[in-house]
């Protein structure tokens, strides 16, 4: 893979956005950058610790920020919540009573779905929220008792995808009915930790998976709940997130060097929502 960009800290989140930038959270820096014709530059300093990010109407980004828990060196503090980053850079705050969360997406109802673990060593505890953008009222649609990590549309509108970082598994939820019953598993993790993933206009799912082992991290491809390929940008351990692009690029985040990494992939994005086409 190419490195676009090194030694930007910590990174997760990797958007990319409707101008064809690319703009990464790092979570020790408490910094959002962007990369965009071969240039890097802080975008927002959003203090705390953010973590994953999306992109909404309006170029607005949306960050969950964890509220400056490691690594985060949280030297500009920061609640626990979803920050909303405007065009200029501008930071604000959206909703309240979160603990650390982790990552966010937008769902087919123009709301905010956001998982939120306690991030403890056990991975046992977590809850997933549902934000209204526009009034800024956050509801907690469930608590769980596992790690809830990445998450994500498919192709199925009624249904949000969850990465279980506890069970190392891909779930799914419908949207009616929301509640720890409905927890469908659609995924059984190979090897490593389920961090962020991304689903390609295919059906392939593309999943970043971290690893204490010595043999270090990677990103697994499944497609019909089976393992299809495994990815090794590297030796690093923290590969954490990944984006593809309109054009069929794979963008991951290596928090082991604050590197951005980009290799060309054979199917474009499944459009994100807000962006997404509904037939």
């Amino acid at each position: 893979m190419d490195v676009l960009a090194t030694g930007l800290g910590a990174l997760e989140g990797p958007v990319v956005c409707q101008d064809g930038s690319v703009l990464v959270t790092s979570i020790d820096r408490g910094k959002l950058y962007r990369l965009l014709n071969g240039r890097v530059e802080i975008f927002a300093a959003t203090g705390g610790g953010p973590n994953g990010a999306t992109e909404g109407l309006d170029s607005q980004i949306f960050v969950a920020q964890n509220g400056g828990v490691p690594p985060a060196k949280n030297e500009i503090p920061s609640l626990a919540g979803v920050q909303v980053v405007g065009p200029q850079g501008d930071v604000r705050m959206l909703g309240s009573g979160m603990h650390s969360p982790n990552d966010l997406c937008f769902g087919p109802d123009g709301l905010l779905y956001v998982t939120d673990p306690t991030r403890k060593p056990e991975r046992d505890e977590g809850r997933i929220w549902r934000c209204n953008v526009q009034t800024g009222e956050c509801t907690l649609m469930m608590m769980c008792d596992w790690y809830p990590n990445g998450i994500g549309f498919g192709f199925e509108d009624d249904y949000v995808y969850v990465a279980d970082s506890r069970h190392c598994r891909i779930v799914r939820i419908p949207l009616e009915g929301f509640c720890t019953d409905c927890v469908q598993t659609v995924i059984r993790i190979d090897h490593g930790i389920p961090d962020g993933f991304a689903f390609d206009a295919e059906g392939d799912l593309l999943v970043a998976c971290p690893t204490r082992a010595p043999e270090g991290g990677d990103v697994q491809v499944y497609a019909d709940g089976k393992l299809r390929q495994v990815i090794k940008p590297g030796t690093s351990k923290l590969y954490t997130n990944l984006a593809i692009s309109p054009d069929g690029r794979i963008y991951v985040c290596d928090a082991d060097t604050g590197s951005v990494l980009c290799d060309t992939w054979r199917s474009p994005a499944l459009p994100l929502h807000p962006f997404r086409i509904r037939p």
